[in-house]
């Protein structure tokens, strides 16, 4: 007779497109379930050992007070209990488990604190974990290194796994990684966007009316969370700026930037430009840009301090963007025509890369 599995801790894991329930209930599912504790976050950045992207899933960790059977919790899910296992490694070791943290899963893709939803201060509980960690051999370090010289690791995973200290010890050396692969993902961009056109949407309204709410819905909508960026409303905005696709500058006023630098970073047709940031400049990979501010646009050029309207005049800024005056009646109205554009240039996007693909073969063969 095959023995009855109990624990206090299981791990259920599903393909987001096999999911018996609505993803949204997911929180709910849990809150109601009786747990003591839970966790639970998507994987949609696993790839094979062919670099093949593995289907996007959901990993939960889940804790009771009492044991219970793996029956048992299926029913929690409504799904089949072979989705269910009992994890009889430690609870921590399940939750340094959903960020690739474990010895095992250092080689998959690491991933953020802020993707994880639960029913605790989850952030304050991992970096607990990773005080506990033994501190990493010479070699382990220089490995770690390497993953994130390679991509597998952000530099915030990267600063987990070796501690602030050796972050601290090899800052040179990062610093140079970071700006080779500044530079090869903006070459890789520009072979890319070639010939194409960076769109800037200047978005201006009173303060409250949902101009950067609108944006992000809409860039949720259509753009994946990696490839774009909001940057906060602060004069040093590209301090944060990790080479994005889709740009968001948050609460633009006058002199936040000179008025020649803004005409530099908003020019539709130059690819190949920088961003003003504090200890080095930013390589620029921008299909579009969205100014958020309270200023329409000629009202911000007034007050800008400009040497000579002659020669920097309202007009260079004018035929860089595209303005679109935010209110309370209009502001859903103005979310869903972005959406629409952005669909659209991204749908001409492929097709010119596609193109640009075919004719590269066809010079080849």
């Amino acid at each position: 007779m095959k023995k009855t599995v109990r624990s206090r801790n299981f791990m259920y894991t599903q393909d987001v497109d096999h999911l018996p329930f609505k993803k949204d209930n997911l929180a709910s599912i849990l809150e109601k379930s009786g747990a003591q504790e839970w966790a639970f976050i998507l994987h949609d950045k696993d790839v094979d050992e062919s670099k093949k992207k593995i289907r996007p899933h959901y990993h939960v960790m889940i804790r009771f007070k009492d044991a219970k059977t793996i029956t048992k919790i299926s029913k929690i899910f409504g799904d089949k209990a072979q989705y269910i296992e009992a994890w009889h490694n430690t609870i921590n070791n399940g939750y340094s488990y959903l960020l690739h943290e474990t010895n095992g899963s250092r080689n998959k893709y690491h991933y953020d604190v802020s993707e994880v939803t639960a029913s605790f201060d989850f952030k304050s509980k991992i970096e607990s974990i990773r005080r506990k960690v033994k501190k990493p051999s010479r070699q382990a370090i220089e490995d770690y290194i390497e993953d994130y010289s390679n991509g597998i690791l952000t530099r915030e995973a990267l600063q987990a796994q070796i501690g602030v200290l050796e972050m601290a010890k090899h800052k040179t050396l990062l610093d140079h990684i970071d700006q080779i692969l500044d530079q090869k993902k903006h070459n890789e961009f520009l072979e890319e966007f070639k010939g194409q056109k960076c769109v800037t949407y200047w978005l201006w309204g009173e303060s409250g009316v949902g101009k950067t709410r609108l944006v992000r819905e809409a860039l949720e909508k259509c753009i994946e969370p990696t490839n774009f960026c909001i940057l906060g409303s602060q004069r040093d905005h590209f301090q944060v700026y990790e080479g994005q696709n889709h740009i968001v500058i948050n609460d633009l006023r006058p002199n936040d930037y000179s008025y020649g630098q803004l005409l530099m970073l908003l020019d539709p047709w130059e690819n190949d430009k920088m961003a003003p940031a504090r200890y080095r400049d930013k390589y620029l990979n921008a299909k579009s840009i969205f100014i958020t501010t309270p200023y329409d646009p000629f009202s911000f050029y007034n007050g800008c301090y400009i040497e000579n309207m002659v020669v920097d005049s309202f007009e260079q800024l004018k035929r860089r963007i595209l303005p679109l005056h935010v209110t309370t009646k209009n502001a859903d109205q103005i979310k869903e025509a972005l959406i629409k554009d952005l669909e659209i240039r991204k749908a001409i996007f492929q097709i010119n890369a596609k193109q640009k693909a075919s004719h590269t073969d066809q010079s080849n063969d």
